[in-house]
């Protein structure tokens, strides 16, 4: 038989059943999409076919497969293009949805902008902020208060992003803020809300919530065009600052006289790292500190490393002790890998290509399914059990299952995450620095903790309470 004969095409894959007209969209338009794509999948298979009101999506659980559609990117794949549609109509030009040779102009400035060296300047800010968040759970625990983390971890890592990245000093954690966050918290459900809706109502109407999000974009845009201006002003003052960038604005104005960004896409820029640094990590520590709460061993053990790397200080102070961290980061490894925050991602056939033996048309939109994969025996032993030390070396026996590739919380191929050294150091310092001070416990059964999903997932009802070691 030929290769050709071979090929799957995408009207022979299997679907999960759906309404006429509306077809799948009705079970789909939830908070929990991704739970609805993995019970599709047990009826389905790993490969199979959607309709959302009769546009045809292809979701695909392959790890192999989805790796491929990955490396081909950007000039076979994009993202969806509804995604860059919606986050244009709302102002934001940046890395994240940009494409094509526009996308390789942003990404060399971003990628330089968070780069090892950059990292390692923003690790006093880490550590700033971290000692802010220890004070604050000090308080709760005194007063023996219950901590609603998922809010607390957006605050700790709106205020690292927001000095990073524009030198702003925001004091979210301590609760001195200018409604900065609560702007932030609108726009990531109201995306998501659109780029699956079937028409685009709010063109047409305004509703309540999409005032909302109009005044809270308007408001953070003014705020971020201030710093803009605030950092042109310092720059065109200071040769040794043009050489030697402070923040990752600063950075950016830099390059764009080199690269003529315009002020649009340095805005763009700007937005793109807060909503990320604000939103995806914090909801992966939240999701390291649901895990810990039911594993007091596994607090013991990191409490131990700590001690034994930065003694009786509060905080790893030197750079140098991150490395030193292993099981703190193999605890950041292993709740990324159970509960990713992109559970999936969205892809779009640029041009008829062939992958992994399935015939893809141009402009066909792609899911790929990732946590299917990273929470199956078939790729990691009891892949189902909080285990951080499948992520130790020399910890995992040779007839146990360990495969880290398939794991794509910071994405893959060309277009991995710029900020994934950043991420992982905030989620190590901050694991080890708790597990040092506080003993914790779930305030809430484990399972009323719910997945929600708001372009990106996060712990829903997740309450704990500490108690000072």
């Amino acid at each position: 038989m030929s290769e050709t004969a071979q090929l799957t095409s995408i009207k022979d894959l299997p679907s999960p059943k759906g309404k006429i007209i509306l077809g799948n969209l009705p079970e789909f338009k939830t908070e929990n999409k991704h739970l609805v794509l993995e019970e599709w999948a047990k009826e389905c298979g790993d490969l199979y076919k959607i309709s959302l009101a009769g546009k045809i999506f292809v979701v695909s659980a392959k790890p192999d497969l989805n790796a491929e559609i990955l490396k081909l990117r950007p000039k076979e794949f994009r993202r969806f293009g509804k995604i860059d549609e919606i986050f244009t109509e709302l102002g934001i030009t940046g890395v994240f949805n940009a494409e094509g040779e526009r996308w390789k102009r942003h990404r060399k400035i971003t990628s330089e902008a968070l780069n090892a060296q950059n990292v390692k300047s923003f690790y006093p800010t880490i550590l700033e902020k971290t000692d802010i968040l220890l004070s604050k759970f000090s308080t709760y625990a005194e007063a023996k208060e219950k901590v609603a983390v998922q809010s607390e971890m957006m605050a700790y890592t709106v205020d690292i992003t927001t000095k990073i990245a524009f030198g702003y000093q925001m004091n979210s954690i301590e609760n001195v803020a200018d409604n900065f966050q609560e702007h932030l918290e609108r726009i990531f459900p109201m995306i998501n809300q659109r780029i699956t809706a079937p028409l685009p109502l709010w063109r047409i109407v305004k509703s309540k919530e999409s005032k909302a999000l109009d005044h809270s974009l308007s408001e953070i845009k003014k705020l971020i065009y201030t710093f803009i201006d605030e950092a042109k002003s310092r720059l065109d003052n200071s040769e040794s600052l043009k050489a030697n960038p402070s923040n990752f604005l600063e950075a950016i104005l830099v390059e764009s006289e080199r690269e003529t960004f315009s002020k649009e896409e340095i805005y763009g820029n700007v937005f793109t790292m807060l909503l990320a640094g604000e939103d995806t990590t914090s909801n992966s520590i939240s999701w390291a500190i649901y895990y810990l709460a039911q594993h007091p061993e596994i607090v013991k053990r990191i409490r131990d490393e700590a001690k034994e790397v930065y003694g009786d200080t509060d905080l790893p102070q030197e750079y140098s002790s991150f490395a030193k961290l292993k099981f703190s980061n193999a605890v950041a490894q292993e709740a990324i890998r159970i509960k990713p925050t992109t559970p999936q991602l969205y892809m779009q056939a640029n041009e008829d290509v062939i992958v992994g033996q399935l015939s893809v048309p141009k402009a066909t939109i792609v899911v790929l399914q990732s946590k299917i994969a990273q929470n199956s025996d078939d790729y990691f032993t009891n892949a189902l059990t909080f285990n951080p030390d499948r992520w130790m070396r020399g910890k995992c026996p040779v007839d146990h299952k360990h495969s880290p590739k398939v794991v794509k919380a910071f994405g893959g191929g060309p277009r991995y995450c710029p900020g994934m050294n950043l991420a992982m150091h905030e989620m190590t310092v901050l694991i080890s620095a708790l597990c040092k001070r506080f003993d914790f416990e779930l305030a809430v059964k484990a399972e009323d903790v719910k997945d929600k999903f708001a372009f990106t997932m996060h712990p829903d009802n997740l309450w704990v309470k500490f108690k000072i070691a």
